[in-house]
């Protein structure tokens, strides 16, 4: 089993500086990213927020997914086509060999994407699930 959970806020720049234009240039540059990867992602979709542009995504799937749709690259794209994104993504795979039995957290900042591990939900068994279960 792949699940996956994740957020970011989409920002073309990590300054103020920045113009309306480029701004929304980026943004419908990303849409049209997400666009192309429907309908083979399960939930991936951005909307704005009091004036704000938030993408989330959420999944599950019974194998990892390719590299064109795996969430991790779809966040590493964010950081590179707005690199002010900031966000997380939580994926459960119990199918790699040395995490089967726990969260990895993905965390977008500048630009750059890094692999933390997950202090809140890991292990899964048994923090989340009984043995007996799985």
């Amino acid at each position: 089993m792949y699940q996956y959970h994740g957020w970011a806020v989409i920002l073309a720049s990590t300054g103020d500086n920045i113009s309306h234009e480029r701004e929304m240039d980026t943004l419908h540059k990303l849409k049209k990213y997400i666009e192309e990867l429907q309908p083979n992602v399960d939930v991936l979709d951005i909307k704005a927020i009091n004036g704000q542009f938030h993408l989330w995504m959420t999944g599950l799937w019974n194998r990892e997914p390719s590299s064109k749709f795996s969430p991790v690259e779809i966040m590493k794209t964010i950081g590179v086509m707005a690199p002010g994104s900031y966000g997380m993504l939580y994926v459960f795979n119990d199918e790699h060999p040395k995490h089967f039995n726990a969260f990895n957290v993905y965390v977008l900042a500048r630009g750059n994407v890094e692999e933390k591990s997950d202090p809140f939900l890991s292990p899964f068994i048994p923090t989340v699930a009984n043995d007996s279960e799985f």
